[in-house]
């Protein structure tokens, strides 16, 4: 498994680095990152930074890593809580051993970048997108101005 965790690191940070996301390992526990995600152009996050934690279990990559955003984010597909829909980024049945965690994140940085009506995990803001899409975009950037800087 440390194999497998220090080369999805080496990719992330060095030979293949995501566009707007910068991860840090825990100098003291190897199961732990944290993941700093620029929010998207062209959205109501955009200027923010997003810290997310990704919490290995001692089986991965036989079972998936945890994801939660440790920053409050206003987003219909996010808890207030920071916690995803795991189907949404593929944790939980859907997960296969040769998954890593810069697909999860793609998978991330693509629901900043769109609302998923299917999946409401935070009610308010579900309904304040889908009855006023400007007000939520202005809620969004309040929310991303204060608490994402």
């Amino acid at each position: 498994m440390q194999n497998r965790l220090n080369k999805e690191l080496q990719d992330l940070t060095q030979t293949s680095p995501l566009h707007g996301v910068q991860i840090t390992a825990d100098a003291n526990n190897r199961l732990l990152w944290t993941a700093v995600v620029a929010g998207p152009e062209g959205t109501a996050y955009q200027g923010g930074k997003f810290k997310l934690t990704i919490t290995f279990p001692e089986n991965y990559p036989f079972k998936a890593p945890q994801f939660i955003f440790t920053t409050k984010i206003f987003h219909p597909n996010i808890t207030e809580k920071g916690e995803f829909c795991e189907d949404m980024i593929e944790t939980k049945e859907q997960w296969q051993p040769t998954k890593t965690v810069k697909q999860v994140l793609e998978k991330i940085l693509n629901i900043l970048g769109q609302v998923n009506t299917e999946q409401a995990l935070n009610p308010k803001a579900m309904e304040l997108y889908k009855s006023d899409k400007g007000k939520f975009e202005e809620a969004v950037r309040q929310e991303t101005q204060k608490f994402a800087q």
